[in-house]
């Protein structure tokens, strides 16, 4: 989460290290390096930006001092991107520095230690999933202890704080649902919040196994999707998607061709590439193979109908793994994908995929 999109900008003081002719060499450097971060975050280069955060931070503690707020906040622009870029560990390191700092210089329920507490929380391992949900606690009592009561930044933080917990299977996503009443209480349908709340309400209760609920609330978001003129909502394909998850598990195929459908209509369809199922009905591993600890592949051909279900399904390999050929089969003729769409029209098309089955070992 940013705190940007509420509205709540940090703004860096840069220094004005003035000679009588021209700009001190280090402080000139560091804006040099801290502008070029900025052109990268505009151009969303990640790999200028991991460049310059690194060396604005660097440059700031000559200008600013290590324990500086403005150090911080630049230690904490690179720290955000050592997690996107899968360097987690440094991310972390970093991160533990940089509360202290923040708590020491601007108080221990400052706005801005929201950010880091999420930032810290995602940088840990699975195994520590626990600590991440005190970290996200953390973000939220912040909230509680700030001088105004704010229910909408709360609700707001709530539910991007259920959101990562959902991500690690944590309960406590619940959550979720607490932020969603107050947003649908409080603002329409379309509201991007309300959208965004109504979707992982569906992934909370998809993950729950509550497949009734979790339809109703991807379904409440179809029809600000259909109002739409222009581009598609962010959410829409992963909306369907999800849906016909729901529907295939429920037994209620019939209703999810629909947006097998859509998605069809939405996703150019590459003629060079294995289509992808919208939903997958894992194989059974057959008990014979599995006695013998046998491993086995099954190449089939099959169409794509303009409904999007499996037909016309051919073993290509019919001497090869002959022990899992009905097994992969019977699994293939319950996937769902997106047809084919030509001139506007959903049509057949043929696919092939490879059904691979492997003993733990």
């Amino acid at each position: 989460m940013k705190l940007k999109k509420l509205s709540l900008a940090i703004a860096f003081i840069l220094p004005l290290i003035v000679s009588a002719s021209d700009l001190n060499k280090v402080n000139k450097q560091f804006k040099d390096a801290y502008n070029q971060y900025q052109a990268a975050v505009e151009t969303s280069d990640k790999v200028k930006q991991l460049e310059f955060a690194q060396l604005s931070y660097e440059l700031g503690k000559q200008v600013y001092g290590d324990q500086d707020i403005n150090t911080a906040r630049l230690g904490f622009n690179l720290a955000s991107i050592y997690n996107h870029t899968d360097k987690v560990e440094q991310a972390r390191a970093l991160l533990e520095s940089l509360i202290d700092i923040y708590k020491k210089q601007l108080g221990k329920y400052h706005i801005e230690l929201i950010d880091l507490y999420f930032a810290y929380a995602k940088s840990l391992p699975f195994k520590k999933h626990d600590l991440a949900e005190r970290y996200y606690k953390k973000a939220l009592t912040v909230i509680d202890e700030q001088p105004e009561k704010n229910d909408l930044l709360k609700a707001v933080i709530t539910l991007d704080a259920g959101i990562e917990l959902l991500a690690i299977g944590s309960r406590k996503s619940k959550m979720i649902l607490d932020a969603q009443q107050y947003l649908t209480e409080h603002f329409p349908a379309n509201d991007k919040r309300v959208v965004k709340a109504n979707f992982y309400a569906g992934k909370y209760y998809l993950a729950r196994k509550k497949y009734s609920k979790s339809a109703d609330n991807f379904e409440s978001n179809l029809a600000v999707f259909e109002a739409l003129e222009g581009p598609t909502h962010p959410l829409e394909l992963n909306t369907h998607a999800f849906l016909i998850n729901v529907l295939e598990k429920t037994g209620k195929s019939d209703e999810a061709t629909k947006h097998c459908i859509a998605i069809g209509k939405m996703r150019p369809w590459d003629n060079n590439q294995e289509q992808r199922p919208l939903y997958r009905a894992n194989p059974k591993f057959p008990k014979k193979m599995a006695r013998a600890r046998k491993d086995g592949s099954v190449k089939i051909e099959f169409t794509i109908s303009d409904f999007g279900f499996v037909t016309d399904a051919k073993v290509l390999n019919p001497e090869e793994s002959k022990g899992f050929h009905k097994a992969a089969l019977v699994a293939l003729d319950k996937w769902r994908y997106a047809p084919k769409f030509e001139n506007g029209e959903a049509v057949e098309a043929s696919s092939m995929v490879q059904i691979d089955f492997k003993i733990s070992r």
